[in-house]
Parts: C-alpha cells; sequence; structure tokens
C-alpha cells in the first residue's frame, strides 16, 4: 500500500510539472508576442484560471483553452490559422471584441524584429503539440489547386470549393438579398436588409447609371445588385460568376 501510494504522489507530482512547464512556456512566449503583462492593455486568462493583468485597465480579456492554444493560434503565421482555432475554441474574446483588432498591429510591430520573431518561431515549436482529432472544416490541405495561376479552370476550383457550401448555410446570415459584400450604414441604426439597400442605392448612385446603360457585375454573387440597377436605373445587367447556386 505504501508503495502504491507513493507511485501515486510520484505521478501526481510528474504532472504538476509538467502543468507547470507548459504554463510557464506559455508565458514566456506571451511575452515574446505582446510584452510585459502590465504593459499589455488587455489581460489574459490561461487555461488553469490565472490571469494576466495589465497596470492599467483591461478592456478585453484574451483566453486560452489549452497549453496547445499559442501553437495552434500562430504555427502556421496566418490570418487563416487564427480563424481556425478561434473557431475551434481555441482562444476567445471577452469584452471589447473591437479594441481587439489591434492585436494584429501590435504583432506586426513586435515581430519586424528578426531576433525575436526567431525566438517566437522556436517557443511555439517547444509548445505542446495540437492534440489529435478532425479540424473543424476542411483546412487548405484538402483542397490542391491545379493548373497555371489564375487560369479558367483552376479559378473556377477555387471559387467552387470556397462558395459551393449551401444557400441554406449563406441565408443563416446574409441579408434577404444574398447579398456577400459588406453593406452601408448611414447612421449605424439600420437593420442588415436596410443597410445592405443603402449600399446598393450607393453603388447606383456613384456609378451615374441612366436607363438604358448596361451594367456588368464580375463576381456577382446571387445578382443583387443586379437587380436593384434594372429595377430602380432602367439597366440592362450582365452578371458573371463561377459559382452555380
Amino acid at each position: 500500500m505504501t508503495h502504491d501510494l507513493l507511485a501515486g504522489e510520484s505521478g501526481l507530482g510528474a504532472r504538476a510539472t509538467k502543468t507547470d512547464r507548459r504554463l510557464r512556456a506559455s508565458r514566456a512566449l506571451l511575452a515574446e508576442l505582446f510584452g510585459p503583462p502590465e504593459s499589455r492593455g488587455f489581460a489574459v486568462r490561461l487555461w488553469d484560471g490565472s490571469v494576466q493583468r495589465p497596470s492599467g485597465s483591461a478592456p478585453f480579456t484574451l483566453t486560452l483553452s489549452g497549453p496547445a492554444s499559442l501553437r495552434r493560434m500562430f504555427l502556421p503565421p496566418s490570418e487563416l490559422r487564427m480563424a481556425e482555432a478561434f473557431v475551434r475554441g481555441d482562444f476567445d474574446i471577452e469584452g471589447d471584441i473591437e479594441a481587439a483588432t489591434w492585436l494584429g498591429d501590435l504583432l506586426a510591430s513586435r515581430l519586424s524584429s528578426k531576433a525575436r520573431l526567431a525566438r517566437v518561431l522556436a517557443r511555439l515549436i517547444a509548445l505542446s503539440p495540437a492534440p489529435p482529432g478532425p479540424p473543424p472544416y476542411p483546412t487548405p490541405a484538402a483542397f490542391r489547386t491545379r493548373g497555371h495561376t489564375h487560369s479558367q479552370g483552376r479559378d473556377a476550383r477555387a471559387v467552387r470549393y470556397h462558395y459551393n457550401v449551401g444557400n441554406d448555410f449563406f441565408s443563416l446570415w446574409l441579408d434577404s438579398r444574398m447579398i456577400y459584400s459588406c453593406a452601408y450604414f448611414p447612421t449605424g441604426e439600420e437593420e442588415l436588409d436596410a443597410a445592405q439597400e443603402a449600399k446598393l442605392e450607393h453603388i447606383c448612385r456613384k456609378l451615374r447609371l441612366v436607363p438604358g446603360e448596361r451594367l456588368l457585375d464580375v463576381g456577382c454573387g446571387w445578382g443583387g445588385l443586379l437587380i436593384h440597377a434594372a429595377s430602380r436605373y432602367g439597366v440592362q445587367g450582365l452578371g458573371i460568376t463561377l459559382s452555380e447556386p
């Protein structure tokens, strides 16, 4: 019994040491990425519940869900990698998410130093590897482009891979016209449908459309701009899209 008890205590000690090592590694990497905690201007909550706070107010808190979070966020470094990590739940933003958008500028400024960039990469590689399991959706490795850059066949396959995911999906978050580009909010109080109509009207006015003119929309999506221009301004519209739905 004594032997079993000592073995159990030894196992707990090993796990505690491993946890401490992972926490230290993540804290060191955070310091390389964003500077010391007191100067960051935001808080960080690690997966063990510990919080690093700035000396002043913190408009938001960056939360890390596990010891592999930073590695999954930044390795390999890309905006897509960050987005996938957010969707997967590797990190979250609590508080003013708009205030967190300047983190990209902070990272770009700090990583302009080649020496710091090298240290960051070394620390990322040394972090806990990502746990096994499928990603939340197909990664770029699932789609291999073939052919010459911007050839018709290659571009068509790329567009269909990204956009042929079902109109039911897009209808969850687009307006009733299924307009994919950003809306125009003159006052900030408009609903999405009204803001998209304001955008279409703004475009048509800037183009100074008059009846009988022809309008070509390359990448027309579901045709929202063409329908608006034809019905309100009397133009003849032609839309081009590589995504049949």
